[in-house]
């Protein structure tokens, strides 16, 4: 086992994963389009099979955590890539590190909360932008919960000056 940064030899794979996962590209992240396939990120590899993908976005001293994807639960895989992404937005002088996740996704806010990320903001009717952006996001989410709203949360890494 084993976590390696995205790099060509990997990228077909990333990008299947990323299709068959959250039907991208494009990821859809506060009214912006976000090309998901030259997106930096990592992967938990475990006996040459990738077990979790993780893709970030660094822009304006922030860094964004633009998909996650863990196949095998509750063996820290997602922990493990969230903290490669973390360590990356530190060397890179980021301000936070944040996500979005919808409000239908439960787990993932139930997750990201144990993983020391805050609640920043509920952006209501959010989705309905989104939408327009991307018209493939459901209606109905997980749990049979209407998608509507986004769910930003965040690790603050460093205060201003």
């Amino acid at each position: 086992m084993y976590i390696q940064e995205i790099d060509e030899k990997y990228r077909d794979a990333v990008n299947k994963i990323l299709k068959e996962e959250w039907i991208c590209p494009p990821s859809i992240s506060r009214g912006r389009i976000i090309d998901t396939t030259i997106l930096p990120g990592f992967l938990f590899i475990e006996d040459k099979v990738i077990k979790g993908v993780v893709t970030y976005h660094i822009e304006n001293e922030e860094c964004e955590i633009v998909t996650l994807n863990s196949f095998e639960e509750n063996r820290g895989i997602g922990s493990a890539l969230i903290k490669e992404v973390l360590d990356m937005a530190k060397k890179n002088n980021c301000q936070r590190l944040w996500l979005i996740t919808t409000n239908d996704d439960i787990k993932a806010i139930r997750f990201y909360q144990k993983k020391g990320f805050d609640l920043k903001a509920a952006h209501i009717n959010a989705i309905e932008v989104s939408r327009k952006l991307k018209p493939s996001i459901p209606l109905i989410g997980m749990d049979d919960i209407p998608i509507k709203h986004e769910m930003e949360f965040e690790i603050a890494l460093r205060q201003e000056e």
